[in-house]
């Protein structure tokens, strides 16, 4: 199958002294109408026929801090940035914890960093953000109604730009629902998952993504619209709403939830793709005939050995072939998992780009060994400008070999 890589590998880039990793020299060729996505008997085909498959990475802990993985001193599974937000507001004030927002994510993620990853030979960026990157509240208070000021569509506008003119999709992935939709804080609450339950909740996220369908609808470099990442995360929590995840009870209360936001989103957007996660397997997730559903690519998050990694993809690609949905792991930490999924022809973005150095087994790309956690109850505001500054930028992490080689090697083999 003809597959759009757009690179062309011609050998290593030596980078400067503050540059850390390594990339390829690559014609980039700039996202255009042509370029626009759809899906066809299984595959991703642009409007000029071409079939299309997506390799790249997520920018994880950019919108959306998950306290394992980001400069912040909280404990992994007793900390959500929505505590983040709360302690800043209530030590600080409004506009300040604002700024230190803004501050940590102008360094975590720059222009440096879109570029290496084109380099690298990547065709697609999967980009975590959250309903209060926009808002104030789970009531749908806007940061500001004037939607070209308002601080989350400012993010998604410069990363879709940057992305495209280096020839790389960008997957729209809200990665936290308000009233959270599973128990784990990588959702940016903590022991929540109330959006199934919560009306009002589901009206806001709603509200969200048809604004974000609006803006967003004619433009190609947007490759899918990621409904909501791992809903029913709940292993090893326990509370009123900690659904078992391998139940049909919580798969039926995902799939109502994206019933209803691609209802939402179609009477606005016919032409985008759409994914959905099967947490944890695909099998989770409906015939999309019976609901309706079109234009559908079917993803599932792996965290698995080889073994099951390669059952898991092969289901996939039956799926693929089932229901003529295209295929997509989200996200994955296994270096094999890279040559599986491009055997099947199945779409894939490692998590994640970078990440401190808290745990030392992850995928990342770049990891900072170095970097300060900020303590966001007793440092002071200056001392956090300083921790969330330009020690944040990627140029002063650390190389992860193992990880970038394989990254190279899938390249290297197309």
């Amino acid at each position: 199958m003809k597959k759009k890589v757009l690179a062309i590998v011609a050998g290593v880039l030596v980078l400067g002294a503050l540059a850390c990793g390594f990339g390829f020299m690559m014609k980039s060729e700039k996202i255009t109408q042509e370029d626009f996505l759809h899906v066809e008997n299984g595959n991703l085909v642009t409007e000029a026929g071409e079939t299309v498959l997506l390799q790249g990475v997520n920018l994880g802990g950019w919108l959306l801090q998950e306290s394992w993985m980001c400069p912040v001193n909280g404990e992994d599974r007793k900390w959500a940035h929505l505590d983040t937000l709360n302690v800043l507001e209530s030590r600080f004030g409004y506009e300040k914890a604002a700024n230190l927002i803004k501050t940590y994510q102008d360094n975590w993620i720059t222009e440096w960093d879109i570029e290496n990853i084109a380099k690298m030979g990547c065709n697609v960026i999967r980009v975590p953000f959250w309903y209060r990157n926009f808002m104030k509240d789970e009531q749908g208070t806007w940061i500001t109604e004037n939607m070209d000021e308002n601080p989350g569509f400012q993010r998604l506008d410069w990363v879709i730009e940057q992305a495209g003119k280096n020839g790389m999709y960008v997957i729209l992935d809200m990665h936290g629902c308000p009233g959270g939709q599973s128990m784990d804080h990588c959702c940016g609450t903590l022991s929540r998952n109330d959006l199934y339950t919560d009306v009002n909740c589901q009206n806001v996220m709603e509200l969200l993504w048809t604004v974000i369908a609006a803006r967003y609808k004619d433009n190609p470099v947007v490759a899918a619209y990621d409904i909501m990442n791992e809903p029913q995360n709940n292993s090893e929590y326990e509370g009123e709403h900690s659904y078992n995840p391998w139940t049909p009870e919580s798969w039926q209360m995902s799939n109502q939830i994206y019933d209803k936001m691609i209802k939402a989103i179609r009477q606005i957007d016919n032409r985008h793709v759409i994914t959905v996660e099967g947490i944890w397997r695909v099998s989770n997730l409906p015939d999309p005939a019976t609901m309706g559903w079109e234009n559908m690519m079917y993803q599932t998050h792996l965290y698995d050995n080889d073994e099951n990694f390669e059952i898991q993809t092969q289901a996939m690609a039956d799926t693929m072939t089932k229901y003529g949905v295209a295929g997509y792991v989200g996200e994955f930490q296994n270096l094999n998992g890279i040559e599986m999924c491009q055997n099947k022809n199945i779409n894939w973005t490692t998590w994640t780009y970078k990440g401190t150095d808290h745990d030392a087994d992850s995928f990342f790309w770049y990891f900072g060994k170095e970097v300060w956690d900020a303590d966001v109850q007793n440092d002071s505001y200056e001392m956090l400008l300083i921790k969330w500054g330009e020690v944040l930028k990627t140029q002063n992490f650390s190389d992860r070999n193992r990880v970038l080689n394989a990254i190279k090697d899938a390249f290297e083999e197309e």
